[in-house]
């Protein structure tokens, strides 16, 4: 039996796992590419960091609206069900996908319910192993302020030869550019199986952490 591989990303109103929340999810199924996008109504939006209302250009009475976790987690768990495979046989593909795990489980632990996917595969190890293998002088690079090599999404995309779709930071659209990131990463045989990681939905206490130890480089 082979893998499912979906792409997912969120958009959350902070940093801190345990403390902010997920406010978009979406979700597709790469098999015949169906997606799923909820907008998730925040329990506690008076604890939004403002440079996250910024970026994801939300206000409060943004994060007042969508449906409830438990609607959404119910949904997701349908969506991810019409597979009728096992949590062992799926895979959750997005960019510094960490990020979108930790904040994934915290949302499913807080509604008692378990993420039906054990394995995780991020497409920024695929686009640092397709970095080794190019000609630098063919890369479109784009460097940050620190003289480093940008590998967030959009740059990461425009590595690849990848015309990407507008509209940075909404779930829908920046899961449909991981996308194409991904089949194109796959298709020019970019071996992705090294990087494949198995976290069983067991939420851990440095689980919930502030993500500082992540390169923001490679988030925004």
């Amino acid at each position: 039996m082979g893998l499912q591989y979906y792409i997912v990303d969120v958009e959350t109103n902070g940093l801190n796992v345990g403390y902010h929340e997920i406010n978009e999810i979406s979700i597709i199924r790469c098999e015949d590419r169906v997606q799923l996008t909820e907008f998730i109504r925040s329990d506690y939006p008076e604890r939004s960091s403002l440079d996250a209302l910024a970026i994801t250009k939300k206000t409060l009475f943004d994060l007042k609206q969508g449906n409830s976790k438990e609607t959404v987690i119910n949904k997701i768990l349908n969506f991810l069900n019409e597979d009728k495979l096992s949590a062992a046989h799926r895979c959750f593909v997005g960019h510094n996908v960490s990020f979108d795990r930790r904040f994934i489980h915290t949302l499913f632990e807080e509604q008692n319910k378990k993420c039906e996917a054990d394995l995780w595969l991020d497409t920024l190890s695929m686009i640092k192993e397709f970095i080794k293998q190019s000609d630098p002088i063919t890369l479109n690079i784009t460097k940050t302020a620190t003289g480093r090599i940008s590998k967030t999404l959009h740059a990461s995309c425009d590595m690849a030869g990848i015309k990407k779709k507008d509209g940075a930071h909404a779930s829908k659209v920046d899961t449909q550019n991981t996308y194409l990131l991904w089949k194109k990463l796959m298709d020019i045989g970019i071996d992705h199986l090294p990087y494949i990681k198995t976290f069983i939905h067991q939420i851990k206490e440095d689980d919930r952490k502030n993500i500082d130890d992540l390169n923001m480089d490679d988030i925004f």
